[in-house]
């Protein structure tokens, strides 16, 4: 097997040199309309392995960036209330649903995870798209479960922002309490 960020012979998905390599961390944060994003990565240091949650051995990539950024988050920031961590639009996918890895790696006594609790009714892609594009084609989202607590908002990348604050206008119009947004990666740099 081959390591799926630098190409060399590997017995796990990604090698040793480039798990120590995605240790660094080049956080930031980004501010849209009020809601703080915070990123671990910028996209062009993790392009390849985004992509990969178009295939099945993205479920281990994903858990691979989960363990190496959101779980060291959840460890490292007390909250002293419970929060909730929602992963947006954590549909399954190719097997699985990456942004509910995410958000599954920041569980913590204080941060739980709630599954299937943003959805979005239009299975519009925002890929490759414009801003203009994606303000005319918005997703649709509904909130399926009853949220109690405050809540982080989770996804995988960031590019205009209009998913993250869609999703944020509509818990924020339930009655909830959007502290910010944690990604992966921002594609802002």
């Amino acid at each position: 097997m081959r390591c799926v960020k630098c190409g060399r012979i590997s017995l796990a998905i990604i090698c040793k040199n480039c798990k120590e390599i995605l240790r660094e961390l080049s956080p930031k944060k980004r501010e849209i309309s009020g809601l703080n994003v915070y990123s671990f990565y910028a996209y062009s240091e993790i392009k390849e392995l985004i992509h990969s949650k178009h295939h099945l051995h993205g479920l281990f990539v994903y858990k691979i960036l989960a363990n190496l950024s959101f779980v060291n988050f959840a460890k490292t920031y007390k909250f002293n209330q419970q929060i909730n961590a929602i992963a947006i639009d954590d549909n399954v996918k190719s097997g699985y649903s990456h942004t509910a890895i995410l958000a599954k790696a920041l569980q913590t006594d204080e941060i739980m995870p709630v599954y299937g609790a943003l959805r979005a009714s239009s299975s519009v892609k925002y890929s490759g798209k414009s801003l203009s594009y994606r303000l005319k084609h918005k997703r649709g989202f509904k909130l399926e479960k009853q949220i109690n607590f405050p809540v982080i908002l989770v996804d995988d990348i960031i590019t205009t922002g209009t998913t993250l604050l869609e999703a944020s206008e509509i818990c924020k119009k339930n009655g909830i309490n959007v502290l910010f947004a944690l990604v992966l990666a921002n594609a802002k740099e």
